[in-house]
């Protein structure tokens, strides 16, 4: 079994965390809040507080050779994602370690731990809150922040995004699941995908499409602001076609 691993050599613990996962996979006594193909749950690491582990789920043959032999395993991303964005001055949980377990070539196992996050919350529902408007204008800052840094997060969705609000006022924001992300990206109509599903609501995405606009050159804030809401509803139209072509299916069987 080939063994691979990140860590962070300023978190106490953290080597032998790693090596614990790779023997034996989740503690006995992880509490487990996400479970579907991958897992997500908590640890408790004693002094250092509670930590969050993913525990990607193991793939099938194709992928896992794919991955063991030729492109970087999720949780190595993740890992690596992590320290980048740090880097950068963009908030993402402390990532603490990343394992993956390979056999014969075939990856088999992965994880990625990081500090488990409390009082933060999901983006999903802002629309119907009272500060809406002070909070979409600071997510769209926010964004042209990442967009001018060149970091492109492919999934950009609502419970990716968290925030919260500081002592002085100031909105937060911090960026998980992070494993799928490019650096140094400078095509725009690849950046605005970002507004395809960074709201529920199309009028949420009209008002951050314009508080973005807003934060360009004045020469390109309209196309910017259409091409923002273009994404949003040619998403909208493609999740409908599929919803659509699922419910005639299940009505033909």
């Amino acid at each position: 079994m080939r063994v691979l691993l990140r860590v962070n050599t300023d978190f106490p613990g953290a080597r032998t965390l790693a090596g614990q996962l790779a023997a034996d996979g989740l503690p006995a006594g992880a509490r487990i809040i996400y479970s579907s193909r991958n897992k997500v749950a908590v640890i408790d690491d004693g002094a250092e507080g509670p930590l969050c582990v993913k525990a990607f789920g193991v793939p099938g043959i194709i992928k896992g050779i794919i991955y063991g032999l030729f492109r970087k395993p999720k949780a190595l991303k993740a890992f690596d994602n992590a320290e980048q964005l740090r880097a950068l001055g963009f908030d993402t949980p402390e990532p603490v370690c990343a394992v993956t377990l390979s056999e014969c070539g075939c990856l088999r196992r992965s994880y990625y731990v990081c500090r488990y996050l409390e009082n933060w919350c999901e983006l999903r529902g802002i629309e119907n809150l009272a500060d809406f408007t002070p909070l979409v204008r600071a997510l769209a800052a926010y964004m042209n922040r990442l967009h001018r840094a060149g970091v492109f997060m492919k999934d950009f969705t609502q419970g990716n995004i968290l925030f919260r609000r500081d002592d002085s006022g100031a909105y937060r924001f911090m960026l998980v699941d992070i494993n799928r992300m490019e650096f140094g990206v400078t095509d725009t109509k690849k950046l605005m995908s970002n507004f395809g599903a960074a709201l529920d609501t199309r009028d949420g995405i009209v008002a951050l499409a314009h508080a973005y606009a807003a934060l360009q050159p004045e020469s390109e804030r309209d196309t910017v602001e259409a091409l923002a809401v273009d994404t949003f509803d040619r998403r909208q139209a493609v999740l409908w076609r599929r919803r659509h072509i699922k419910e005639f299916l299940r009505g033909k069987k």
